[in-house]
Formats: structure tokens, C-alpha cells, sequence
């Protein structure tokens, strides 16, 4: 009791008098515990403005456990401030030095922290963001889906339309050639028999002449379609100029392309050609077909079996000749076969 009457007496001599009323004195106490205290009453409202400002922060007994025990520190320097006309000496010399450098601190860097602690998300926004952006990757992923198949598509589009011929449906001449250069590289590589033919419409300038141009067309498209039709798969046709053809027999000796060749010859002679006027067009080609030697360059082989397409024209015309003499094709008007 006598130690609690001891804590408690405010009777003793005022700090002030300590001091001895000097103003630089008076200022060093008076101003650290003025500011003391309102530091720790300022932390409390504080903490209660951003509970208010965060509505998802909980202002439990965490909260106000903390709000008290500073407001508690705040009001332990608020007497040690009276202390200077009063005398609460044991309660003041316990508290002063160290609370007040403490709260001071602890004011300063909760406010620099209230704006950033506000703007901190919620976690029910961060899962609505993360939700968002769940939606816009899939749709973005979805997006570049469509958009790879569409590249696909149309570079599929270009490439078809980089090597075939528009008006035949076959391929171009320079796709033709170079699929030739490989299938002899690669007939020559493994001593496999190739064959080239060349095919060319009889007497096309006739057709043109007599039916006009679109009657011309018909008939390209027509031998084109037929060409594909009765052709391989490991066959490849490509339109050689005009109403010349080129065939590219890969494996196929020249027995086998003289025969190929000549079916198509007759499939053709057979084939009615119906112009928009009503009128029944037929049409009849001849050919020249060589069969690769090791060592021919496919320009040589194109010429070889150019020069056999030009001797079936010289024989008559709707027929197809080899590059080693045989003809075939056409019967003559004795009923001959050529």
C-alpha cells in the first residue's frame, strides 16, 4: 500500500521546478511528450479510418486490442506532460524516453502506410481479376486457334494456287518441271524407271477459230479433267503451254507409258464436248512419251519425248509415239493399227 500511495502521490515537487522553469528545458519535455501523446492518439483513428475506408477488414479484437494499448501510451505521456506542474515523477521516468521515440515512429510510418494499405485489393476482387483473366486468355487462345486454322487455310489456298492451273486443273508448268528434276534425282539414285509424255491437243487453233475462245477453254478444261482422271496418283500433269500437256510417270518403264497414254488417246477421241450453243465437239491429241537413261537431264528427257510427240504428228495425228520408234494409236482408214 505505502509502495501504491508512493506511485500515486502527485504531491511532490513539479518537474518544472526540476527544470528550474527553464524554457529549453520546459521545451524538451513539454514538446516530447506533447508529441508523444498525439501520436498515440492519432495511430488509433488511424487504424479506425482504414477499417472504414477497407469494408472487407474485419475490425476485430486484434484491432482494438492494439487502438487500446496505444491509446493507453498516449495517455501515460499525457501525464507525464501534467507532471511538469505536478509530481507523478515514478510513472513519468518509467515511460518517457522510450514511448515517446517509439510512437513517434510508429505514427510516422502508419500514415506514409494508409495509402497503400487502401488501395491494397481485396480478395474478392483479386479472384474477380483472376476470373477475368481466366475468360480472356481462353477466348484469347480460342481467338489464335481460329486464327492459326484460317492462316492454314489460306496458306494452303495460296500454295494450291502457286502451282495449279486455274483453267485445266492441273498444275503449272514450273511445278511440273520440278517435280521432273526430283523424280529423276530420285530414279536415277535408285535405278527406277521414269517416263515423261508430252500431249497436245490435234488441230486446237481450229477449235478456237471455228467455236471461239471459249469453246477452247472448254475443251482444256475437259482434256484436263480427263487427264486427272485416268492418271495416277504418283502421276503428276501439268499444263506445258497452250494446249500442251506434260506427264510425269515416276516408276513407270516406256512399255507401261506408251499404254497409259495411248487409253487416254482413246478415252478422249470418245468424249463429246458439249458447247453452250447445243453442239457436240469432239477432239483428238497426239503424244510423245521417253523414258529416262542414266545420265539424261530433264531437259533432255522434255526434248526426247517433245521430238516423239512431233513424229506422231508428222504419222497422222491422234496417236502417241516413243522415243525408240513404236507408235501407237489411231487406226488408219485400212482399218491398221499404227
Amino acid at each position: 500500500m505505502e509502495l501504491l500511495q508512493r506511485v500515486l502521490d502527485g504531491s511532490l515537487m513539479p518537474h518544472g521546478h526540476c527544470l528550474l522553469w527553464r524554457w529549453d528545458l520546459l521545451f524538451l519535455h513539454v514538446g516530447g511528450d506533447t508529441l508523444t501523446t498525439l501520436a498515440y492518439f492519432a495511430i488509433p483513428a488511424i487504424l479506425i479510418k482504414l477499417v472504414r475506408k477497407r469494408e472487407d477488414l474485419a475490425f476485430d479484437r486484434v484491432f482494438l486490442m492494439f487502438a487500446a494499448f496505444i491509446f493507453l501510451c498516449g495517455l501515460t505521456h499525457l501525464i507525464s506532460l501534467i507532471n511538469i506542474w505536478h509530481g507523478y515523477y515514478f510513472i513519468e521516468g518509467l515511460a518517457k524516453i522510450s514511448t515517446g521515440v517509439v510512437s513517434a515512429l510508429t505514427a510516422i510510418v502508419a500514415w506514409r502506410l494508409l495509402p497503400i494499405a487502401i488501395t491494397i485489393p481485396s480478395r474478392a476482387r483479386l479472384v474477380a481479376a483472376n476470373e477475368e483473366l481466366r475468360v480472356a486468355r481462353e477466348d484469347i487462345l480460342e481467338a489464335n486457334i481460329r486464327l492459326e486454322e484460317k492462316v492454314k487455310e489460306r496458306t494452303a489456298q495460296l500454295e494450291a494456287l502457286a502451282v495449279a492451273d486455274p483453267l485445266t486443273g492441273t498444275y503449272r508448268r514450273s511445278y511440273a518441271l520440278d517435280t521432273l528434276r526430283e523424280e529423276l534425282k530420285r530414279a536415277q539414285r535408285y535405278d527406277m524407271p521414269l517416263t515423261v509424255a508430252m500431249i497436245d491437243i490435234d488441230d486446237f487453233k481450229t477449235v478456237n477459230d471455228t467455236h471461239g475462245h471459249l469453246a477452247g477453254d472448254d475443251v482444256l478444261r475437259g482434256v484436263g479433267a480427263l487427264l486427272n482422271a485416268l492418271s495416277r496418283d504418283s502421276d503428276t500433269i501439268g499444263r506445258f503451254g497452250g494446249e500442251e500437256f506434260i506427264i510425269v510417270m515416276p516408276e513407270c518403264d516406256e512399255t507401261q507409258g506408251l499404254l497409259a497414254v495411248e487409253r487416254f488417246i482413246t478415252t478422249l477421241g470418245e468424249h463429246d464436248f458439249t458447247l453452250a450453243s447445243g453442239e457436240v465437239l469432239h477432239v483428238t491429241c497426239s503424244a510423245g512419251t521417253a523414258q529416262a537413261d542414266r545420265g539424261v537431264t530433264e531437259a533432255e528427257l522434255v526434248g526426247l519425248a517433245d521430238k516423239a510427240l512431233y513424229k506422231a504428228k508428222k504419222d497422222g495425228k491422234n496417236r502417241v509415239a516413243s522415243s525408240d520408234g513404236r507408235l501407237s494409236g489411231a487406226a488408219d482408214s485400212s482399218g491398221r493399227s499404227d
